[in-house]
């Protein structure tokens, strides 16, 4: 288990890197309010406890853009804005008919 939030994310992506067997894993302990998170190719694991939200939003993101064959340093446009936008586009077209 690693210690600092550096040291686990330089250490999970080396891992996802070098392996693609590798996959990330994010397990919630609601009682503890705790997130476990993990990224193991079966022979190493990097294990990192946390109860930071914005951490936790971090290893998903960047862990979901590696295992989606996605550059992890390109930023797109957050998928939660885009659906906004849709809905609000709807809408305005939705008062256009008779």
């Amino acid at each position: 288990m690693l210690k600092s939030w550096d040291s686990f994310m330089t250490a999970a992506l080396d891992l996802l890197m070098e392996s693609p067997q590798a996959r990330a894993k994010v397990k919630y302990y609601k009682i503890k309010q705790l997130a476990l998170l993990t990224v193991t190719d079966d022979k190493k694991h990097c294990i990192f406890k946390s109860r930071n939200v914005d951490e936790i939003e971090q290893f998903i993101k960047l862990t979901s853009k590696l295992m989606l064959n996605v550059d992890p340093t390109e930023v797109k446009e957050d998928p939660q804005e885009a659906k906004t936008d849709k809905k609000q586009a709807k809408k305005k077209g939705k008062g256009n008919k008779k």
